[in-house]
């Protein structure tokens, strides 16, 4: 159970980045009234907020709302999402790449296409080792692969161009 800080802190929702992981157990004792088309009351037992969702991006985790005139952007992140941010690591496509790039360094385990391979979005496209787990990078859009730049065995650094697609 959060204690009443962590309480106050998701209460007051105008924060840019708010730590999800315990928002569950927070949220259960909120009372939240929809009030019409995408408009939301929020009572905490103290105070009421009425809040309007303006926007929602599942992908990239965010979310813009209006309270009292004024409009916020939120992001919201867990403890996963904090750690990856750490290493660098982007868990949502924001801009769709021309090459496929070592998210950390690693060992390359497999190379699941050759040059001229036609691939749709979502097919994996190389598994890579890192921190002893198998990482299979796919591919952000239906593309076809220009050219390999790696062999399995090697070892990669973090941003190295591991498959240029075309």
């Amino acid at each position: 159970m959060p204690d009443k800080s962590e309480q106050v802190e998701i209460q007051i929702v105008m924060l840019n980045t708010i730590d999800t992981s315990g928002i569950e157990n927070v949220l259960t004792e909120y009372n939240v009234t929809a009030l019409g088309d995408q408009v939301y009351k929020v009572n905490t037992g103290q105070t009421d907020y009425v809040l309007e969702v303006l926007s929602v991006d599942y992908a990239l985790k965010t979310m813009t709302v209006r309270h009292k005139h004024s409009v916020h952007d939120l992001v919201f992140e867990n403890n996963l999402d904090l750690v990856l941010d750490k290493m660098g690591i982007k868990r949502a496509v924001e801009t769709i790449s021309t090459d496929i790039k070592a998210p950390m360094p690693g060992k390359v385990i497999d190379i699941l296409v050759k040059e001229g391979d036609q691939v749709s979005k979502g097919d994996g496209i190389l598994i890579l080792e890192a921190m002893k787990m198998e990482n299979v990078l796919k591919a952000e859009h239906d593309c076809s692969i220009k050219s390999v730049s790696v062999e399995k065995g090697v070892s990669v650094e973090k941003n190295q161009v591991l498959i240029e697609l075309g």
